[in-house]
């Protein structure tokens, strides 16, 4: 497993782009590389991935060091989800344009 977690300077960008779409046996993309989130704070604040050892062996995580900066990319699936359900978050606005009573009248739920 390998341990990742925000650097203070980084924390709103983290909070706002990452840490609501981790979750349990999510996915995410370091570096390029697709792994399984192994556990994860509920928060969002940190995760550890799964990685088998050759994956580790046959990609750049195997240069990693602690403190390194990664690129992260979440999951699209939790972007979907979040779309479909209408849900756009830009600072502290908050707008619901699609709602799950919406999608059950309209035969989606």
């Amino acid at each position: 497993e390998m341990y990742f977690t925000a650097a203070a300077v980084e924390a709103q960008l983290w909070e706002r782009h990452i840490a609501r779409y981790l979750v349990p046996k999510g996915s995410i993309a370091v570096n390029g590389v697709s792994l399984t989130i192994a556990d994860c704070d509920p928060q969002g604040s940190w995760f550890k991935a799964a990685v088998i050892p050759h994956s580790y062996a046959e990609t750049n995580l195997s240069h990693l060091q602690p403190g390194n900066w990664v690129n992260l990319e979440s999951d699209i699936l939790g972007k979907y989800v979040e779309k479909l359900l209408g849900y756009q978050l830009s600072g502290s606005e908050h707008r619901e344009a699609i709602s799950p009573a919406f999608l059950a009248e309209n035969g989606y739920l």
